[in-house]
């Protein structure tokens, strides 16, 4: 009988040392300057850009 193997996948392992890499809080807004936004919309795509830990 034959038996098939899936190939293994190895991860990077994590070190006591190695450090996360730090988020990017740069968040671009790019509206078309032919769209007309109501208030509401634009405040909507607002809260977006805002910082995460500020809402929690």
């Amino acid at each position: 009988m034959a038996s098939t193997r899936l190939p293994e996948v190895r991860k990077p392992l994590c070190q006591l040392h190695d450090k996360p890499e730090p988020a990017k809080n740069e968040t671009v807004v790019c509206i078309p300057p032919s769209w007309t936004l109501t208030p509401n919309q634009q405040a909507f795509i607002a809260s977006f850009a805002e910082d995460e830990h500020k809402k929690q």
